[in-house]
């Protein structure tokens, strides 16, 4: 995405928006590298936090997890939540390249939130703009690109809902 979009959002202006925003970038793109090759879960989940990802408590994140690298602070993730091996999570889309496309598909940039005590498999995409409810379980393989309810099992390309959660975890308690 280019700076100066990154800057416009940001409301940063001038030389020292340019500044700013540079140096958060590299800060990030560092993190972000030690958090993707990092054996430690708990510090793993520390480089996501000082990127700007709002993580709760419990918050399990597997290895190579890849978070928006642009707007971490739109990524929110809720207490307990577990996440994958090889997902992505995502808080912009942009075509970075001048087409026509551009116009079809224009820069979208939106919060992520995924809710309490979810449970995302590995290798599940999140598009941005997404809100997934507390509880939720998300399949292998699965692109979420709409709101998922609470307490609900989804999977699939896209995610369809494939059972609701209530019934089952309502027998637990």
């Amino acid at each position: 995405m280019p700076a100066k979009e990154v800057l416009e959002f940001y409301n940063l202006k001038g030389f020292s928006g340019y500044l700013i925003y540079g140096f958060r970038f590299m800060k990030n793109f560092i993190l972000d590298k030690m958090a993707f090759f990092c054996p430690i879960k708990s510090w793993r989940t520390q480089f996501h936090r000082w990127k700007g990802i709002k993580i709760g408590k419990g918050v399990y994140i597997g290895h190579e997890v890849i978070f928006d690298r642009i707007f971490p602070d739109l990524i929110e993730i809720g207490d307990n939540t577990s996440i994958g091996d090889r997902s992505i999570i995502t808080a912009h889309a942009n075509i970075p390249s001048e087409t026509i496309l551009k116009k079809i598909y224009p820069r979208n940039i939106q919060k992520t939130i995924i809710g309490k005590g979810v449970w995302m498999m590995p290798n599940v995409t999140v598009i941005p703009g997404v809100i997934i409810g507390d509880e939720c379980v998300i399949a292998t393989g699965s692109v979420v690109t709409k709101n998922i309810e609470s307490r609900t099992l989804v999977g699939g390309v896209p995610a369809k809902v494939l059972k609701n959660l209530n019934s089952d975890l309502e027998s637990i308690d």
